[in-house]
């Protein structure tokens, strides 16, 4: 489940966030530090983000997705060594 909503005003929001955008940006001279607090900032006030998030945990379905992508690559190099040691001409 994404824990982010809709904007309660979604030119509002998309004008905001622009803005912050183009005051923070590090390519503009900005810093990221500051470039996220105000998109932070511009999400808290709109209401896009849930309530719950704590600091910056990851959600269960981020944790699955990592865990399964890492199983996943460990089972393909398991095999590609596997294939590799019973492919051997002797």
């Amino acid at each position: 489940m994404n824990s982010r909503r809709e904007p309660r005003d979604p030119v509002a929001y998309r004008r905001d966030r622009r803005q912050a955008v183009l005051r923070h940006h590090p390519d503009k001279g900005g810093d990221p530090d500051a470039l996220l607090r105000a998109l932070e900032e511009v999400d808290r006030r709109h209401g896009v983000v849930g309530a719950g998030r704590g600091d910056h945990g990851a959600s269960a379905e981020q944790v699955a997705a990592v865990a399964v992508t890492a199983f996943a690559g460990v089972a393909a190099v398991g095999l590609s060594v596997a294939m590799s040691i019973l492919g051997r001409r002797r």
